[in-house]
């Protein structure tokens, strides 16, 4: 298509318009400025705890850009770093793929621009580590093409799988998404034989990695946490009630709970389903449509993907990375691989418009999570304040009573757990988005950070030992916490509009609900 020379040419261009467009679904997280949840943690700790996730080459990546052991808040620079290596592998994919520049623009972008992956480019340790994990995935069907000898194809691209699971093991999910559409391109352009063939050929890449990758976890026994989400099980019922959470979480993008924009992409999602079968059903009848309906069962799949395998799944947005892949299929078809706004200009607004919803996704989430960040760490100075002012810098234990049984006031979404939601302030603004956004399911990236790191990020006092709501300890047993507030049984109480704060003893208790007003 191109000559070498060419070739890199086109590449840089498609670079910069990619990093256009991812850039400015990333500025309202730049502009924001906010912390995600383990960047508190980092922050007030310095540990980088990679490994205890199971994620030993990230680990490698924290010590190599920091220049030791010690985790240092780099942002924005990894952020932008993120973008600036999907842009890259997204311009090669595009090539790979043969797509012309609209047709890449308006349908790969969508592999980053999801409200999901939102959530990974928002920390400002981790979302490098989880962008090159995703470029690995991209990386693998690009060396398809490249003119290596075949052993060392099948070293890089196994190498590829295993460095993408050492970095962030959902992007696998991702793996299955472009190998369906690298399938559906094979059975567009040549044969159901031809296709199904290079399905099975790609698919046997993954065995060897994984079993590495299990082998490298066994033997890390220390790390209790990636031993734990490395299980599988052979429970059918466990697995498909994972199917049954994971796929219900990775279609609330598209309006099964509601939310104007998220009807709007499943109805868009609907269109280019019905358009994808056409496709196959006008190019070759029954058999390319019987198996186009096999590889759109498939993508489905793997939404939830080796995770519904898992006997501890985690389900959290973060973990969705293949949804902006399985959009990205659908509209790959929709507008066809030489779209333009001459032959088709419906499809190509169309196109634009679908991309602009997720630039609302960003803007909305970049508002919200910042608007509760600077209350929550305005909320976290003054109780490190009061704290300060109530113990007369003496040893105390702190406790936060902020969890309740109560109505989710903030969306009807099934997100709540059994012991309730964090009953805190919300600001006004964050309250519309999250009425509105049904997309965004995971409310505890807006409310577990008002705990013990975002405290010490305000510098609490060492001798303040911290307790969730949540723990039961000796040192400050829950009763002793349950009676002080009940019984408004304090020494000593200041209070303001968002909390009171009680002093008995050793003991600090705040209060969100305001218990005791004087």
């Amino acid at each position: 298509m191109y000559s070498m020379p060419k070739k890199h040419s086109e590449a840089s261009i498609r670079c910069i318009l990619f990093l256009a467009i991812l850039g400015l679904f990333l500025y309202p997280i730049l502009h924001g400025n906010f912390y995600y949840p383990d960047d508190y943690y980092r922050s007030a700790t310095g540990d980088i705890s990679c490994t205890q996730t199971g994620r030993f080459l990230a680990q490698l990546i924290f010590i190599i850009l920091n220049a030791s052991n010690i985790s240092y808040d780099l942002s924005p620079t990894l952020q932008i770093l993120a973008i600036i290596i999907l842009s890259f592998s997204l311009s090669f994919l595009s090539l790979k793929w043969r797509l012309n520049r609209t047709s890449s623009a308006l349908s790969l972008s969508f592999i980053v621009c999801t409200p999901f992956f939102l959530q990974n480019l928002s920390y400002h340790s981790d979302s490098l580590n989880m962008s090159i994990a995703l470029s690995c995935i991209m990386w693998f069907f690009i060396f398809d093409n490249k003119p290596i000898p075949p052993y060392k194809k099948i070293f890089f691209r196994s190498i590829l799988i295993l460095s993408a699971l050492n970095l962030y093991q959902p992007t696998l999910n991702a793996f299955f998404i472009f190998l369906i559409t690298e399938s559906l391109f094979i059975l567009h352009d040549k044969t159901t034989k031809d296709s199904i063939q290079s399905f099975i050929m790609n698919a046997l890449y993954l065995p060897i990695p994984l079993i590495v990758y299990k082998c490298e976890v066994i033997f890390r026994k220390d790390e209790s946490y990636a031993s734990l989400h490395a299980q599988f099980t052979h429970n059918l019922f466990i697995i498909l009630n994972n199917i049954r959470k994971l796929l219900k979480y990775a279609f609330l993008e598209f309006g099964i709970h509601g939310g104007s924009l998220e009807i709007l992409l499943g109805c868009f999602l609907f269109i280019a389903l019905i358009n994808l079968l056409y496709i196959f059903y006008k190019k070759g009848k029954f058999p390319y449509l019987a198996l186009t309906l096999c590889y759109i069962s498939l993508a489905i799949c793997s939404l939830a993907g080796f995770l519904a395998l898992l006997r501890y799944p985690v389900f959290d947005m973060r973990v969705f990375i293949a949804n902006g892949a399985f959009l990205s299929l659908f509209m790959l078809f929709f507008i066809g691989k030489e779209a333009s706004f001459h032959k088709n200009p419906v499809k190509i607004i169309l196109a634009s418009w679908v991309l602009l919803i997720q630039m609302t996704f960003s803007t909305q989430w970049g508002s919200a999570i910042a608007a509760q960040t600077e209350l929550n760490e305005a909320i976290a100075s003054n109780i490190v304040n009061d704290t300060y002012i109530l113990s007369k810098q003496h040893p105390v234990f702190i406790r936060i009573e902020a969890q309740h049984k109560t109505v989710n006031n903030i969306t009807t979404i099934a997100a709540q757990t059994d012991d309730g939601i964090l009953d805190i302030p919300v600001p006004f603004i964050t309250k519309k988005i999250w009425h509105a956004r049904r997309a965004i399911f995971d409310h505890n990236v807006i409310y577990d950070p008002l705990g013990e790191f975002i405290l010490k990020k305000h510098d609490l006092q060492d001798n303040a030992t911290y307790f969730r709501s949540i723990d039961e300890s000796p040192q400050f047993p829950f009763a002793l916490a349950q009676s002080i507030y009940e019984h408004c049984s304090y020494e000593a109480m200041r209070s303001n509009r968002y909390y009171n704060i009680y002093k008995k003893g050793s003991y600090i208790l705040v209060d969100f609900s305001h218990k005791c007003n004087e």
